[in-house]
């Protein structure tokens, strides 16, 4: 008897990990929306700081160093997450 019982329980789980999978697949999608979006306002403020802060001169070479260390630190981070086994 105890064994049947087993079985149901494992048959409840097996069918509810489909769906929990969806829903954790989900939350994983918005949430890297959302650090998108972050990340583009973030980077768009920094554009704006830097021609606030900065003298004339040096404000598009600013901008261009800071988007090159925005553009290898992005690709190192997909390197990195690429790099992991599946």
């Amino acid at each position: 008897m105890n064994d049947e019982a087993i079985n149901v329980d494992e048959k409840r789980t097996n069918e509810s990990d489909p769906f929990k999978k969806l829903i954790n697949i989900a939350m994983v999608i918005m949430l890297v929306a959302l650090i998108f979006i972050a990340l583009f306002t973030f980077f768009f403020s920094m554009q704006s700081a830097i021609g606030a802060l900065l003298a004339p001169q040096y404000v598009e070479l600013t901008r261009a160093i800071f988007s090159l260390v925005v553009l290898g630190a992005g690709i190192y981070l997909v390197k990195m997450f690429l790099s992991k086994k599946w």
